[in-house]
């Protein structure tokens, strides 16, 4: 696969990922954490998980990390059958006092990406700021 076909795959993703973050929250105000692939023949699909449940009915408090890594580990036992993957979650920013949503990208060929967009609401109005670049270490093809 030459690097231009997997710049388009991870930007792909990227834009998918904080796009629908983005509709979540200004739907719902706030979204839980999920999966994109791009799948060998170049379409997009979501890969979701349910969050906890004890005896059927879901625990109150929501375990996002437990979802993440449940993600992490099914994008792991399909690796083969995608090009490309993409985690979506909402993160905390301590250092800025805000809240941002994360979207780290990893293809096949070894390349890996995140994108971290801050946001902000003010009665019920959502401000996205420009996306902070940031390399990360692989999780699904190490």
């Amino acid at each position: 696969m030459v690097e231009n076909d997997v710049k388009a795959d991870l930007n792909s993703l990227i834009g998918t990922g904080l796009g629908m973050a983005q509709e979540q929250l200004e739907n719902h105000g706030s979204f839980l954490p999920t999966a994109l692939v791009v799948t060998g023949d170049g379409e997009i699909r979501m890969v979701g998980v349910a969050p906890a449940q004890t005896d059927g009915v879901q625990d109150p408090g929501l375990d996002a990390d437990a979802m993440i890594a449940d993600l992490y580990e099914v994008l792991r036992q399909q690796k083969g059958s995608h090009r490309a993957a993409a985690v979506v979650c909402d993160i905390h920013l301590p250092d800025d006092a805000t809240d941002a949503i994360h979207v780290l990208s990893e293809h096949r060929g070894g390349v890996v990406i995140a994108a971290v967009q801050p946001y902000s609401e003010a009665d019920g109005s959502w401000t996205f700021s420009d996306p902070i670049w940031e390399t990360e270490t692989p999780q699904i093809w190490p």
